[in-house]
Parts: C-alpha cells; sequence; structure tokens
C-alpha cells in the first residue's frame, strides 16, 4: 500500500511540473508577494486542491477508515466479551451464594437435629441415672432402718441384761442375799412394761 502511495506521490509531482511548461523557478522568485495570493495561479491550486481532496478521501476510505473500524469493532468485541465474562462470573458468584446459604441451612439443621438428639439421650440417662440412684437410696436407706432396728433391739437386749445385774447387785447388797433370777426377771420386765 505505501508502495502504490510513493508512486501516486511521485506521478503527482510529475504531473504538477509537466503543467507549468512554461514558468521557470527564476521567474516565480522575481515575483513580488505570495505565490498563493497570485490570482494567475488560482485556477491550479484549485485542481491540486480537487486531487488532494480525492486522494485523502481515497486514502480514508480504502486505508484509514477500515483500520479504525476495525479498531473500534475490535474494542467493541473486547468489551462485549468482557461483559460476558463478568455476567458469566456474577451468574456463577450467585450460585455459589445460593449453595452457600444452602449448605449452612442444612449444616444447622443438622446441628439442630443433633442437639436434639443429644439432649434426647442425655434427658434419658440422666434419668435412668436418677432412677438407679433413688433405688440405691433406697435399699441403702432399708438397710440403714434395719441396721437401726437391730442396734435398737440389741440396744433393749443389753439394757434388761444390764438392768438384771443391777437389781440382782442392788438386791444383794440390801438384802444380804441374791434373789431368785426368774423373780427379778418378772420384775424388770413389769418395770419396762409399765415405762413403755
Amino acid at each position: 500500500m505505501l508502495a502504490r502511495l510513493r508512486l501516486t506521490s511521485l506521478s503527482l509531482a510529475a504531473l504538477t511540473l509537466a503543467s507549468f511548461p512554461g514558468v521557470s523557478w527564476a521567474e516565480e522568485e522575481s515575483q513580488k508577494g505570495m505565490p498563493q495570493l497570485n490570482p494567475d495561479s488560482y485556477f491550479s491550486q484549485v485542481f491540486w486542491l480537487a486531487v488532494f481532496f480525492v486522494l485523502t478521501l481515497v486514502f480514508l476510505r480504502f486505508v484509514g477508515i477500515p483500520r479504525i473500524t476495525a479498531i473500534i469493532d475490535e474494542r467493541a468485541r473486547k468489551i462485549g466479551g468482557d461483559i460476558a465474562s463478568a455476567e458469566t462470573l456474577r451468574a456463577q458468584a450467585a450460585e455459589a451464594g445460593k449453595t452457600y446459604d444452602a449448605t449452612m441451612a442444612e449444616a444447622r439443621g443438622k446441628a439442630r437435629q443433633l442437639l436434639a438428639e443429644t439432649h434426647e439421650r442425655n434427658t434419658a440417662t440422666l434419668a435412668e441415672e436418677t432412677r438407679q440412684a433413688a433405688a440405691t437410696t433406697e435399699r441403702e436407706v432399708e438397710q440403714a432402718v434395719r441396721g437401726i432396728e437391730a442396734a435398737q433391739e440389741r440396744a433393749l437386749k443389753s439394757i434388761r441384761d444390764v438392768a438384771l445385774g443391777l437389781a440382782t447387785d442392788i438386791t444383794q447388797k440390801l438384802a444380804g442375799h441374791a434373789p431368785a433370777a426368774d423373780r427379778v426377771a418378772l420384775a424388770v420386765d413389769k418395770a419396762a412394761g409399765e415405762i413403755a
């Protein structure tokens, strides 16, 4: 493309020189003022303006605008791709959030169920241990009551024996002779019955 442009530029330069056969560079230098303001050169200026305008339009039409369009299309495609991947990532994040919420809800449900099961198990275990402790305590209380009753009977029996011995000793010291054992026993039992 650049080779064509250079060739076009060279051919335009040749046309320019050929369009002024009678004018020499020396004559142009001898004229006073700006050459652009010389009314004799208006036609050639307008001609070359039109030629360069057409060349510029052709260049823009076939080189500049397609490149700019390609760049704009590429940017639009890239932006569209970025937006599409952002939408995909947003959808994935929303899906991950839903999955997280569902997982957390399931974990909370399992935790509540496990807590309830543990509470029931502990309540049942505590009730069983309380029942066993109550039964054990009742047995121990019954044994203690039986032991107290047995100790009371032994104490009462030993009191009777002590009372018999004392009565016999006191009677012997006061009367000077030992009373009969059956009479002492009868008197002690009679006295114990009156006290009871």
